[in-house]
């Protein structure tokens, strides 16, 4: 080779590496498009070079991992959804895939590469095949029902390393105080989609508490708040007081929302965030009331166009959460205990002698006949015996006075 000639440069050598913000913009482009499972990739190919830029307890990786968390919760629950969807078609499937299976071959058969001729057939192997094949499908199946419940582990994980670093950094503006809000409650979403409600309430609860102190109530995230602390308090045993109070909050909060709407549209004003006294706030001692933040979704940022569309969907979002209330308010009172606990006070009391307690309201009346019987009492027992004693002595002595009267009309007939 000459000095003059240069080595042909492959394609993966010419192809440079995507730099940390246009990892990022595919990945929110990614997700923009909900392609979760690409928003995924990109999300954690970010973080391996965010981790080695900035640490992994920096505040940029804090938000990486808050994204990431968010796309796998994503990407989790569009691959529950299309499973739950394909469940029943797989079962429907490999029924008829072990009906079609010819176990038995009768002699006349004809095989299709030996017309004419009668053609042996293992019948347990026939069998073994086929229920080999099942199983293996039974396999496949069970491995694609594991992963959803990875991805769920995987952004709870994630998302609460998110949590840790905004937790820890949270003094520093009532920004992070809100961006550790958004990690609670999409924590909370976590646990509400993996059937984990005392979590969720948890969670939720403490996503609330954060964004009613720095929110206003007319915003979304407030509404969103209560609605989904809401569903998850009627989904747990004794808690549908709390569903209703929270479902009313969440239409407080639109209505809120709709009255700010329409004050903007009529130029009357806009709420605005409390100012606080920087003297005062170093000290602790502000005396704001009002909003600190307005969030992403503040009426102030919108056009005239996006108030217009938002007002005639919170018109009808309001009827949905109306008749919410109502229908919780008339959804008959639960129990506060449990099943288990129930049916096992019911054989206490059966074993020990102790009456059971009254009937719930939904379930049909049974009425106590022990009174009946001790009406029917003619000659109660001296001693004070119970109804059920003296109704079996008398039954007994009944029976003896009968016996001794045929007794008697038989020695009449003989003498």
């Amino acid at each position: 080779m000459s000095e003059t000639e240069k080595p042909t440069a492959t394609p993966e050598a010419t192809t440079p590496a995507m730099s940390l913000e246009d990892t990022i913009e595919h990945a929110k482009r990614a997700f923009a498009l909900k392609k979760y499972e690409q928003s995924v990739e990109h999300y954690a190919s970010a973080l391996e070079i965010a981790t080695k830029k900035y640490g992994e307890q920096a505040s940029e990786t804090a938000d990486l991992y808050f994204a990431y968390g968010k796309a796998l919760l994503e990407n989790a629950i569009t691959q529950s959804g299309v499973l739950g969807k394909q469940e029943q078609e797989d079962v429907e499937d490999s029924k008829e895939a072990a009906n079609s299976g010819a176990f038995l071959s009768f002699s006349g058969d004809a095989d299709d590469d030996h017309p004419g001729e009668d053609v042996a057939v293992d019948l347990f192997a026939e069998a073994q095949k086929a229920a080999e094949e099942m199983d293996a499908a039974e396999e496949d199946e069970d491995d694609d029902d594991a992963e959803p419940e990875d991805d769920f582990n995987a952004a709870w994980e994630v998302l609460d390393l998110a949590r840790a670093i905004y937790e820890k950094n949270q003094e520093e503006s009532d920004e992070v105080k809100l961006k550790l809000a958004d990690i609670y409650i999409t924590l909370g979403d976590v646990s509400l989609e993996t059937e984990k409600f005392d979590q969720a309430i948890t969670d939720y609860t403490a996503g609330l508490a954060l964004k009613t102190d720095l929110l206003p109530l007319s915003s979304r995230q407030i509404a969103e708040a209560h609605y989904k602390l809401s569903i998850v308090l009627d989904l747990t045993s004794g808690r549908l007081g709390d569903s209703i109070v929270h479902a009313e909050r969440a239409l407080d909060s639109v209505e809120a929302r709709l009255a700010e709407l329409r004050d903007a549209l009529s130029g009357q004003g806009l709420v605005k965030p409390e100012q606080q006294d920087a003297k005062d706030d170093a000290k602790g001692k502000g005396k704001a009331t009002g909003p600190r933040l307005l969030g992403d979704d503040a009426v102030s940022k919108m056009t005239k166009g996006q108030m217009e569309t938002e007002e005639k969907e919170l018109q009808g979002l309001r009827e949905d959460l109306a008749l919410k209330v109502e229908e919780l308010k008339t959804s008959p009172n639960e129990p506060t205990e449990s099943a288990p606990e129930l049916a096992a006070k019911a054989l206490d009391a059966e074993l020990n002698g102790v009456p059971a307690p009254p009937a719930s309201a939904t379930q049909p009346e049974v009425r106590d006949l022990t009174g009946l019987v001790k009406k029917k009492k003619k000659n109660p027992d001296a001693n004070g015996a119970p109804a059920n004693g003296a109704v079996k002595r008398k039954a007994e002595d009944d029976g003896e006075d009968t016996q001794s009267e045929k007794k008697a009309k038989l020695e009449d007939s003989t003498s």
